[in-house]
């Protein structure tokens, strides 16, 4: 079988292969596509896959860099948020395309092309319109929840999404301007100011941007959406993989599996959650955060 030559190393690729155990022609979901790293690291296993993703940029990119895959029917492409799963699987399966899913993979990081991006504002890093949307039909952008909420409900949002401990700070100042920050270099700046450009690995700015990001895309939410529904498409035996980069993420993925475990749904394959090795967090830091737990549904 000819390998395909992966564009970037996804996150803890060793372990996500390991727990998936991926069997030639048996169906497996990539809830984020992303990059198409891992999709592309199971089809070269021998499985096939169904991958999701609700950013129109990674969906045009994953049809023009796996157009042979998805003729040679090892991939089909779905441009939906992950909280469609149910409904898209059920189709396929009445449609006699997909027969069975053996394994479900969500990797809740941001793409590096997201971050990057000139236009999409998701990164401090650069200079760009302060949007976060990583489905552009949605009609909330970061900016506009700088404007409409209160310095109360911004607080509470820093924290809670982004584990600000200086979120009232952070708030006051923002709503104690003219006008609210527009762009990316605007509210990093403003927030640093706040935080008095401390050193550390992590911007200043990180934690803000983050829950930013969270409360724009209702990540949580599409989470806590999107795992029962994985579970009831999951062949018995089937593997649920989650990697969560920040506490909130993970917060939702350990209670539902406590919750399926004390239900005898299966079994907690991971009773700790795995993190990056020494040698991925020194070639790839954006991992070093990364937390990965396995579920297994009962025979």
């Amino acid at each position: 079988m000819t390998k395909l030559i992966a564009l970037h190393q996804p996150v803890m690729r060793e372990e996500v292969l390991k727990h998936l155990n991926v069997k030639p022609t048996r169906w497996y979901v990539d809830a984020t596509f992303g990059r198409g790293g891992h999709t592309r690291q199971i089809i070269n296993q021998g499985g096939k896959v169904v991958a999701f993703d609700f950013d129109t940029e990674a969906i045009k990119y994953g049809k023009s860099i796996c157009s042979q895959l998805i003729q040679a029917g090892k991939l089909i492409l779905v441009q939906a948020n992950f909280d469609h799963l149910d409904q898209t699987l059920t189709n396929l399966k009445e449609k006699g395309i997909v027969d069975g899913v053996w394994g479900v993979l969500f990797d809740f990081g941001t793409s590096v092309d997201q971050l990057k991006s000139p236009t999409r504002g998701f990164s401090f890093e650069r200079e760009a319109p302060l949007d976060m949307r990583m489905d552009l039909d949605l009609a909330v952008t970061a900016a506009d929840l700088l404007k409409v909420l209160d310095q109360k409900q911004l607080a509470k949002l820093f924290f809670e999404y982004g584990g600000e401990r200086q979120a009232k700070k952070i708030a006051q100042a923002i709503k104690s301007q003219p006008t609210p920050p527009e762009t990316t270099t605007e509210l990093a700046k403003l927030v640093s100011q706040v935080k008095g450009n401390k050193k550390g690995k992590l911007h200043p700015a990180t934690k803000v941007f983050q829950a930013l990001r969270i409360a724009v895309n209702t990540e949580l939410e599409n989470i806590q959406n999107a795992l029962p529904q994985a579970f009831k498409q999951l062949e018995p035996g089937g593997t649920i993989i989650t990697i969560s980069f920040h506490e909130g993420e993970d917060r939702v993925v350990k209670r539902l599996f406590k919750d399926w475990k004390k239900a005898n749904k299966g079994q907690l394959i991971t009773k700790k959650p795995l993190t990056p090795k020494e040698k991925e967090v020194r070639l790839n830091p954006r991992s070093r955060s990364a937390k990965l737990r396995v579920f297994r549904k009962a025979r």
